[in-house]
């Protein structure tokens, strides 16, 4: 089953977070820059870690060069 995940994306942060707004809505702020894919490397991250699955069933659909970004979760 896969499911559709938008997240709502803080790079450079002082403290890194990742809360869930709704079933298919998360704000996350990372600690990393938005330079050489970092930011969108750990939120990916902290989405397969979120959905207790590994970082390659985490893949991205639409927002890499955006804040708001959406995600494809596959199961």
């Amino acid at each position: 089953m896969n499911t559709k995940v938008r997240v709502r994306v803080t790079p450079a942060a002082r403290r890194e977070r990742f809360e869930q707004r709704s079933e298919s809505e998360f704000v996350a702020a990372v600690r990393e820059r938005a330079e050489r894919n970092a930011a969108n490397t750990r939120v990916q991250a902290l989405v397969a870690q979120h959905f207790n699955v590994p970082i390659t069933s985490v893949r991205f659909l639409t927002g890499a060069r955006g804040r708001s970004k959406l995600f494809e979760v596959v199961r």
